[in-house]
């Protein structure tokens, strides 16, 4: 995530937003496109190992490389479009078949808040998706977005690519509830192209829209948290496509001022529930597929949740936790974590996603640190929850996509 360091900062944004809006100015041109081939490409090439992962730091504007087999980091190059000012790559996604990788450049606003994950979802400056080659990370086309773009994700296919837009500032700007609502980019990875790419298609989603899931193997449905409505929204992808379908993840809360705050969306494995990350109500809730409907379970943390991961066979859910940071283990079935592993500032600050490698044997904890100096991806076993190596990643790290060849 790239919005606050804890669910209390989040709640604040919503009205620190209405302050900044009074503040600052919008200046539309100076989001205007720069040719995407402005630079000389003089990156080197990665040899790219069997199962990679790619790193988004947000705070220092490149993507870095891992090896996810020998637990080592293959190499490191930017990713945005500005050489100056921070772009802020928030979030990525990979397709392995193609040879390309996607990120979302979600600008910070243009002030003196805290570091970029204070200013999330709070900017100005419309975001802009660009797609890079896997093998050097040089820049392929770029389209632009909304403002704050959240999260990004490809389908299983590759045919589908979706942004959300975690707007706190659209939150704030009427007082009809359908203006707050901020949009699902839907775009074809295909026709991003330079920069004659074709504009997303956009879907008015909710207020404060953040994690995505897609149905597999196409996309056709998307499943997104919403922030700011406490809500889940079932988004018809397809052209034409029926309006969104929120369903309530529990009762009370108004909208800009979320009882639960649902922040992460994660699809099992099976495809038949979406665990909800709920950073206010510090929980996690499950939606049923088949039914459209939230679940009776909900697993307690002690700190807020973020992204989890199932386990191959969906018996297990593996959660990380901030303020307290801690990695929690749930069997499902039972509301009390399995294992429970807390880290150090040393250790792993602001745990933010957890994923596996593509044979399970590895679990990688995405570390947000400090937003100021450079931070770390942890690799566990996990079944122990043990360190296995501790690898070095750039300033505020929030997502690692992972790419398979096998």
């Amino acid at each position: 995530m790239a919005l606050r360091t804890c669910a209390a900062a989040r709640s604040r944004t919503f009205a620190l937003a209405a302050l900044l809006l009074l503040a600052c100015g919008t200046d539309e041109s100076s989001a205007g496109f720069e040719p995407i081939d402005a630079f000389p490409n003089r990156r080197e090439r990665f040899a790219l190992p069997s199962d990679l992962g790619v790193v988004a730091n947000n705070g220092s504007d490149g993507l870095t490389l891992l090896d996810l087999e020998a637990l080592a980091v293959v190499g490191s190059a930017p990713a945005g479009r500005d050489p100056v000012d921070l772009d802020g790559p928030h979030h990525v996604a990979v397709d392995r078949g193609r040879g390309v990788v996607f990120t979302a450049l979600a600008y910070p606003t243009p002030t003196t808040a805290p570091g970029p994950h204070a200013a999330h979802g709070a900017s100005q400056r419309p975001g802009q998706v660009l797609k890079l080659a896997l093998e050097d990370f040089r820049p392929l086309g770029a389209v632009r977005t909304d403002t704050n773009p959240g999260d990004i994700v490809l389908s299983q296919d590759g045919r589908r690519l979706l942004v959300s837009h975690f707007d706190l500032l659209r939150a704030t700007r009427s007082p009809e509830l359908e203006a707050q609502r901020a949009t699902l980019a839907i775009l074809d990875p295909d026709l991003i192209r330079g920069d004659a790419a074709v504009a997303p298609r956009f879907v008015t989603t909710c207020v404060a829209p953040h994690g995505v899931a897609l149905s597999r193997p196409a996309g056709e449905l998307a499943f997104v948290a919403c922030y700011g409505e406490d809500a889940l929204a079932i988004v018809d992808t397809s052209e034409g496509g029926a309006e969104p379908v929120l369903v309530s993840v529990g009762p009370g809360g108004t909208t800009g001022n979320p009882l639960y705050g649902p922040y992460s969306a994660v699809l099992s494995r099976d495809g038949r529930s979406v665990a909800l990350g709920n950073t206010e109500s510090n929980d996690v809730r499950f939606l049923d597929v088949a039914t459209r409907s939230m679940l009776s379970t909900t697993l307690p943390c002690d700190g807020s949740p973020y992204f989890p991961a199932w386990s191959a066979d969906d018996r297990r859910l593996f959660v990380p936790t901030q303020n307290p940071d801690a990695l929690l283990v749930f069997e499902l079935g039972s509301d009390r974590p399995l294992r429970r592993r807390s880290f150090g500032r040393d250790e792993c600050e602001r745990p933010h996603e957890v994923t596996f490698s593509s044979d399970d044997s590895t679990l990688f904890l995405v570390c947000e640190g400090d937003h100021v100096t450079n931070s770390v991806v942890l690799a566990l076993d996990p079944e122990t929850l043990e360190t296995l190596t501790s690898l070095p990643v750039g300033v505020y790290p929030d997502r690692l996509a992972v790419g398979s060849a096998l």
